[in-house]
């Protein structure tokens, strides 16, 4: 055997051995990216099922949303039939409790003269401010101290100084009628009693705005918030 010859078995030995280590490394790759896919994929796969629903556990036939009832069929099966309408019957309607009041029976407040009568058109002469001026009220002559009543049931609603009218007592009748007591001395009465006609209420004083006026009891009358003549709804 010459050097060449030898030469040439040499690299073929080596050719081969180098073949072998390749292959085995191509092998052993491609084992780990198989393992490496096949981790991946069982991965993926555990987290699709965990993310889905998991199934009902009741099943389609005890679900009873899921197939109607009996009485619901019954109801689609049952044929509409035409009736004619008809308005239903209209409750009566009570009254306002207003209208349920017993109408008041007035009286008069004090006995005396009338010195000065109701009117609110005509101006009558006033000799406290020398001048022609609407009364909106009854004057009735009576001594300093006279018992002044209740012209009819009612709850006292006020008691009040007025510069002009001095102290006032106002008592509610009901129907959205008030009586008005002016030129009170002494009130025997407080916000919120209950009063009935002929009841004391107080005694009569003087009145500024009418000073220049024999003593007297000055009386007015309220009728849906208006001033009304007290003989109006005085019958007696």
């Amino acid at each position: 055997m010459n050097y060449s010859e030898y030469r040439a078995g040499k690299r073929r030995k080596n050719f081969s051995a180098f073949t072998i280590v390749m292959a085995c490394c191509l092998v052993a790759l491609g084992a780990a990216l198989w393992l490496t896919g096949r981790s991946i994929r069982a991965g993926e796969r555990a987290r699709n099922e965990s993310s889905m629903p998991s199934p009902s556990l009741v099943s389609p036939a005890e679900d009873s949303s899921l197939t109607p009832s009996s009485e619901q069929s019954e109801n689609v099966a049952k044929p509409v039939k035409d009736e004619p309408y008809s308005e239903p019957e209209s409750q009566p309607q009570e009254p306002p409790a207003e209208s349920k009041q017993e109408t008041a029976v007035f009286v008069m407040p004090v006995q005396g003269e009338i010195l000065k009568s109701y009117n609110d058109r005509e101006l009558q002469y006033s000799a406290t401010y020398g001048d022609m001026r609407l009364h909106t009220a009854v004057d009735i002559s009576c001594e300093e101290g006279t018992a002044v009543s209740a012209a009819a049931n009612g709850t006292v609603t006020a008691v009040e100084d007025s510069a002009e009218l001095g102290t006032v007592i106002t008592v509610d009748h009901g129907n959205s009628v008030l009586s008005r007591y002016a030129s009170i001395k002494e009130a025997k009465v407080k916000p919120g009693d209950q009063v009935a006609a002929g009841d004391v209420i107080g005694t009569v004083g003087s009145i500024p705005g009418e000073c220049a006026d024999q003593s007297h009891l000055h009386f007015e009358m309220v009728k849906g918030g208006y001033y009304a003549d007290p003989f109006s709804l005085i019958k007696n």
